[in-house]
């Protein structure tokens, strides 16, 4: 079996360093099994969040929804895509028209083969985030976005990613490209598997054995069940 772990809300807090002792925990845990990391971040951010220890011991880790992948700190592939100016006039306007109050920067962020897009803005604090976060809840703003790229820009996916922020890339794209990559069953692990979030285009194609999904809510979840394997 492999195992396929999402780190946003599954191995870490979302945007967050790994627990201390969770780490300890999976560095152990992983010995001897087949591991891939997943994550619609890009590599350095991964590296803040899990640190070289863990990308050093799993199999590989995919970043930018698959577009690239890295082993023990090595890029193997990389698959760029540039937007359509089309796109990012449409994201610039979402920005003037939001009603959300808070610009904090970095709103549109080009990634390799993807753009992570966000209304407060990826250079925002913790709190900010939070804020954001229930807002977008109450409103479903992300989820409105979505469905207006989608329908403008047919040939283009868009998934809801963390807290604050949609991926946006060609369609097919998405995380489930990274089945291919991987030889035999995958047991994945996420907490975005639900249609629209960024976990999901994954999670569909593995619901048939001798694949499993697991979705889980926060890396507290993913520990205990990974103590009962």
């Amino acid at each position: 079996m492999n195992y396929v772990f999402d780190i946003d809300g599954t191995l870490t807090p979302a945007r967050q360093p790994i627990d201390p002792l969770f780490k300890k925990f999976f560095l152990d845990w992983i010995k001897n099994r087949n591991v891939y990391l997943i994550s619609g971040s890009d590599y350095p951010k991964s590296k803040e969040q899990v640190g070289d220890e863990i990308l050093h011991a799993v199999n590989g880790c995919f970043n930018t929804a698959g577009n690239v992948m890295y082993v023990k700190g090595k890029l193997m592939y990389r698959q760029d895509w540039e937007a359509p100016q089309e796109l990012i006039d449409l994201l610039q306007s979402f920005l003037n028209e939001s009603s959300y109050p808070i610009r904090a920067g970095n709103h549109i962020e080009k990634r390799i083969g993807m753009i992570n897009f966000s209304i407060v803005g990826r250079a925002c604090t913790l709190e900010q985030r939070k804020a954001y976060n229930l807002y977008d809840q109450e409103h479903h703003e992300r989820a409105h976005l979505r469905q207006i790229i989608m329908e403008q820009f047919p040939e283009i996916e868009v998934s809801i990613g963390g807290q604050i922020s949609i991926d946006i890339y060609p369609v097919g794209k998405n995380k489930s490209q990274i089945i291919s990559k991987i030889n035999g069953p995958i047991h994945f692990f996420g907490d975005k598997t639900m249609e629209g979030g960024n976990d999901y285009d994954l999670a569909k194609e593995l619901l048939r054995p001798p694949h499993k999904v697991t979705q889980v809510n926060n890396w507290e979840e993913t520990m205990r069940i990974l103590q009962e394997l």
